[in-house]
C-alpha cells in the first residue's frame, strides 16, 4: 500500500459457511397486568418503533460485537457465562409482540441458548411472526458473537452484555489463576434502570428540530448474491491512530468521516454525479449527553456531508468542514431538539391511533427520506474497557454493521488495549473506497493488518 506505513495481509477465512441531575425520581418503563412473567411488557422505545417495520432478509437491521480470547471457545462455559449474565439483564429476555397499534415487548420463560456459529454476520433475527429471543449468542474457534436485533438496545446497551458474559466465561475458565478479590466491571446500574426507556424520560416537548436533509449521492455497484456480505477488517496501533487525529486537531470520528468521503469520491462516485453531496451517518451514544444507564436503545445520529461540486478531493478541506459540522452536531442542546422532535411524532394523537399496518408504510416512507440524506454509515464504539487482570485472555474486540440498500457500505470502528479495528461491511462486490481508505492511513504511516470473510480475494482490496 504505502513504504511509509506498513501493511500486513492475513488470508483469514474465519467466517463458517452459512440529562438529569443525581437523585431524580425514576420510573420504570415496565407494565404488569399481573403478578405473573408472562404478561409483564415494555413499550418499544423511540427509537426501536422502526425497525419491525423496515426489516427484511437484506435489511436485517442486526449488528455484531464480538470478542476474541487467545483460547478456544468451550461451549457449556459460555453457556454457563450467558445464564449468570442474563439475572442482571432480564430486559434483553423478550420477544416481540404486534398489538392494534405499536409493537411491545414481553418477557418470556425462553433463554438464550449458546451455538456454533453456523451464519453469515447479521443476518435476520426478527420475523414478525415467530416469537422468538431478539438476539443470539455464537462461537467459532477462539470468538464469542453476540448478536442483536436493533429493536432492543443499541451498541452501548449490547456492549455492557457483552461484556458481562465475556467477565463471566474468564472468571469461570481461569479462575485458579485470577485474584482472590476480583475487580467489578464498572457498570452499577440495577435491572430496573436497565429497562429504561431514556427517550421517553428526558423528553422535553417546548424544544424540537426536524432530522430531515437534503438528498446525497447513493452508492451503487455490482450487488453480492443471496444477501451476502463482504467484511474486511483492518487492525491497527490505537496509539497511531489517536496521534494521527491528533496531529490534526480533530477527533478519531471526525477523521475517519472525513476519509470516507473522500474515499467514495475516489472510488466510487462517478464523475457525472460529482455535483451531489456526499453524507455520513453518525450514531451518537446518548448516555454520555444525559443522564442514563439504560441498555436499551439511546441513540441519535448527527450526519455531515460535503460537495466537492466536480473539483479533485483535498483531503484537508474535507476534514476541516466535517469536523466543524461534527462538533456543531453534538451540542447538546441541538441534540435534544432531535430527542423532542421524534418524541414528539410517536406522541401525536393521530400517530397513536393509526393502525399498527398503516403506521408501518409511514414509518418505512419516513425511513427511506431519512436515509436518502446520507451515503454511508461510520460508527464508532470507543475504548472498549475490561478490568485489568480480564486484559491478558482477551485478543481483541470486534463490531459489524450489516449494509443496507441506502447504505451499502458501512464502518463500525472500535478499540482495545492498543488494538484499534475497523470493520468495512459492505453489499457490493466493489472495493475501490476500502482500497482507497486503507491506502491513505498506510501513507500516514499506520501499520495495517488486514483480515477478510471468504467471501471474496483480500487482494483485491
Amino acid at each position: 500500500m504505502s513504504e511509509s506505513g506498513k501493511l500486513r495481509e492475513n488470508h483469514v477465512n474465519n467466517e463458517p459457511s452459512r440529562g438529569k441531575t443525581p437523585g431524580y425520581q425514576y420510573t420504570p418503563s415496565v407494565h404488569k397486568k399481573k403478578n405473573t412473567r408472562s404478561n409483564t411488557w415494555y413499550g418499544l422505545d423511540n427509537a426501536a418503533n422502526l425497525f419491525p417495520a423496515i426489516s427484511n432478509d437484506r435489511n436485517t437491521n442486526v449488528f455484531r460485537i464480538s470478542c476474541e480470547l487467545h483460547e478456544n471457545i468451550d461451549k457449556t462455559l459460555l453457556q454457563q457465562a450467558t445464564d449468570k449474565a442474563m439475572r442482571s439483564f432480564e430486559y434483553f429476555q423478550t420477544i416481540m409482540r404486534r398489538g392494534l397499534f405499536w409493537y411491545y415487548l414481553e418477557l418470556t420463560d425462553q433463554t438464550p441458548q449458546v451455538k456454533v456459529e453456523s451464519e453469515r454476520p447479521c443476518t435476520r433475527i426478527f420475523y414478525s411472526n415467530v416469537k422468538e429471543l431478539l438476539f443470539e449468542i455464537t462461537y467459532y474457534g477462539k470468538r464469542i458473537n453476540l448478536e442483536v436485533f436493533h429493536a432492543i438496545a443499541d451498541g452501548g446497551g449490547a456492549l455492557e452484555l457483552m461484556r458481562t458474559i465475556v467477565y463471566n466465561y474468564i472468571v469461570m475458565a481461569h479462575h485458579d489463576d485470577l485474584p482472590d478479590r476480583l475487580p467489578p466491571l464498572d457498570r452499577t446500574a440495577p435491572p430496573a434502570h436497565m429497562a429504561e426507556d431514556s427517550f421517553e424520560h428526558h423528553y422535553d416537548p417546548k424544544e424540537r428540530q426536524s432530522p430531515f436533509r437534503k438528498k446525497c449521492y447513493t452508492i451503487s455497484g455490482t450487488a453480492l448474491p443471496s444477501n451476502s456480505v463482504q467484511i474486511i477488517g483492518a487492525s491497527m496501533p490505537t496509539k497511531q491512530i489517536l496521534a494521527l487525529a491528533k496531529s490534526k486537531k480533530v477527533t478519531v470520528t471526525a477523521y475517519l468521516s472525513a476519509l470516507m468521503i473522500c474515499s467514495i469520491y475516489d472510488g466510487l462516485m462517478p464523475r457525472r454525479l460529482s455535483q451531489r453531496s456526499i453524507g455520513v451517518n453518525i450514531p451518537v451514544d446518548l448516555r454520555s449527553h444525559f443522564k442514563s444507564e439504560t441498555a436499551r436503545n439511546f441513540f441519535s445520529v448527527v450526519d455531515v456531508s460535503y460537495n466537492f461540486e466536480g473539483r479533485p478531493a483535498v483531503f484537508e478541506d474535507v476534514l476541516a468542514s466535517v469536523s466543524d459540522q461534527l462538533t456543531d452536531s453534538l451540542d447538546p442542546a441541538k441534540l435534544a431538539k432531535r430527542i423532542n422532535y421524534n418524541m414528539s411524532v410517536q406522541k401525536n394523537f393521530f400517530t397513536g391511533v393509526t393502525p399498527l399496518v398503516l403506521k408501518n408504510l409511514i414509518l418505512r416512507a419516513a425511513y427511506h427520506k431519512a436515509e436518502a440524506a446520507t451515503t454511508c454509515a461510520v460508527s464508532n464504539m470507543g475504548r472498549i474497557r475490561m478490568p485489568e487482570p480480564f486484559v491478558k485472555y482477551i485478543h481483541s474486540f470486534h463490531c459489524l454493521l450489516n449494509p443496507t440498500a441506502p447504505h451499502k457500505v458501512k464502518a463500525c470502528v472500535s478499540s482495545f488495549e492498543d488494538q484499534f479495528v475497523i470493520n468495512f461491511t459492505s453489499c457490493i462486490a466493489e472495493t475501490k473506497a476500502q482500497k482507497y481508505f486503507l491506502r491513505h492511513l498506510s501513507a500516514e504511516g499506520i501499520d495495517i493488518t488486514l483480515t477478510c470473510n471468504g467471501g471474496y480475494d483480500i487482494e483485491t482490496v
